[in-house]
């Protein structure tokens, strides 16, 4: 990034990125991804896919199983392809110049907003969902796989929201009432493209009734300076779900997959 570009994202909260994978590369990755939906790739436990909520009931639904997800996540700590994502330089220089050089992965998530189904992801800042990572800088690469518009759900932002704070979800709507908020802004990506932004940026997508698919990668990143101010029973859950475990570690010395730079004794 340029000093514009630097200047653009501290001021706003997010920064419409360029290409970052190539047509091959996103062909490769949209393959992975029906593999593992359709159940010709079984790389992925089924607990990590969910389905959209009207399919969550419903064994045999007539539509395309691809067309059911709404998400899959943990994809890179099961899949290479979607690991070789995570640590691809043209996201992590980025990422370093934004959160510094010492980076890990806190988690993925691979958003289908499936065509036809695809529901609303409502007003939320990431970094409320994961309140025991002190500091709470975490940065988001969001990787498009299909054209993402906003006939299909791109993502919309509300710039400078993460210079507020973490919002309690029960103070969202008073929040959003506020007169000096800026009006939201939308994102569209093309396929192969990236945006980065911060986890205190209050930002949705919305729904996906068109014929075309809005498949986005979410790779957050965390510094590994990081202090974990969980409960026991949240360490233990995020060690049961294996965002990363090197297999020379015990569970007493969990980690997360580690990106670039130096690790931390007692950090994440």
């Amino acid at each position: 990034m340029d000093s514009k570009q630097l200047k653009f994202f501290s001021d706003n909260g997010y920064l419409k990125f360029g290409r970052v994978l190539s047509d091959e590369d996103v062909e490769k990755l949209k393959t992975r991804c029906e593999e593992i939906a359709e159940g010709r790739n079984n790389s992925l436990p089924s607990e990590f896919i969910q389905l959209e909520q009207a399919f969550r009931e419903n064994d045999n639904p007539d539509s395309p199983r691809l067309d059911t997800i709404r998400k899959m996540t943990h994809l890179t700590s099961y899949d290479k392809e979607f690991e070789a994502v995570a640590k691809n330089s043209k996201i992590v220089d980025v990422i370093e110049q934004l959160l510094g050089p010492n980076i890990k992965l806190y988690g993925d998530q691979l958003m289908m907003k499936p065509r036809f189904n695809g529901t609303v992801t409502d007003w939320h800042q990431d970094s409320v969902s994961w309140p025991f990572f002190i500091p709470q800088q975490a940065v988001s690469a969001w990787v498009a796989l299909d054209n993402a518009t906003v006939e299909n759900g791109c993502m919309t932002v509300i710039p400078g929201s993460h210079k507020w704070g973490p919002i309690s979800r029960e103070y969202k709507d008073d929040f959003l009432e506020i007169d000096e908020i800026p009006e939201p802004v939308s994102v569209e990506i093309p396929a192969g493209h990236c945006m980065f932004h911060h986890g205190l940026m209050m930002h949705r997508t919305g729904a996906n009734t068109t014929e075309n698919r809005r498949r986005g990668l979410a790779l957050h990143y965390i510094t590994s300076e990081t202090i974990f101010m969980g409960a026991e029973e949240d360490w233990f859950k995020i060690q049961k779900e294996k965002f990363y475990q090197d297999s020379s570690n015990s569970n007493d010395n969990y980690r997360f997959m580690h990106i670039r730079g130096e690790e931390f004794p007692g950090r994440v």
